[in-house]
């Protein structure tokens, strides 16, 4: 026979217990918390290369005063392209070879360039009609910097601050 403190405490537990089979998610959701910290400090994050580049201004506003001196432009047409200065003209002309343009003329042509004008960083792009997207970012590539010989994948700055804009006619 059972004491009288049992049978109570039984049929408490009973009641208390009556339709409580839930269940506890609250060691799932701490675990869930843990596994994100754990992600999130553990991804690779990709770095995105972004180059910021100069749009010309609109037609309507005053001519900048530039200084006297070398503007280099490079104006990409279906059949070559043109390295130009601005004030005197015509510089180089690399005309199309068989794979295409001729990007390393053109990378050691600016290079010497760069080397009569070390203090001048930028350039301008001109974007002449029906030429491919992917020919003017190998140019501004081209343009912006070039791979040193001594070291892989390293590289040297020659005109980094690119303008781009749409070719004369």
């Amino acid at each position: 026979m059972k004491s009288k403190s049992a049978r109570l405490v039984r049929r408490n537990h009973a009641r208390y217990h009556q339709g409580r089979d839930d269940l506890n998610i609250v060691p799932m959701i701490d675990m869930m918390v843990i596994l994100v910290f754990f992600l999130i400090f553990t991804a690779v994050f990709s770095k995105t290369n972004i180059l910021q580049l100069n749009l010309p201004a609109s037609s309507t506003s005053a001519p900048i005063d530039l200084p006297k001196g070398l503007k280099l432009e490079i104006i990409i047409r279906p059949n070559d392209i043109l390295v130009n200065d601005r004030n005197s003209g015509p510089l180089k002309v690399f005309a199309n070879n068989a794979s295409g343009y001729d990007l390393t003329d053109l990378s050691i042509f600016m290079r010497t360039v760069k080397s009569k004008f070390p203090q001048m960083t930028d350039a301008t792009i001109l974007l002449g009609p029906d030429v491919p997207y992917d020919v003017l970012v190998q140019v501004m590539d081209t343009v912006r910097i070039y791979a040193l010989p001594v070291a892989p994948f390293s590289k040297a700055e020659l005109f980094p601050d690119v303008a781009i804009g749409d070719a004369p006619k």
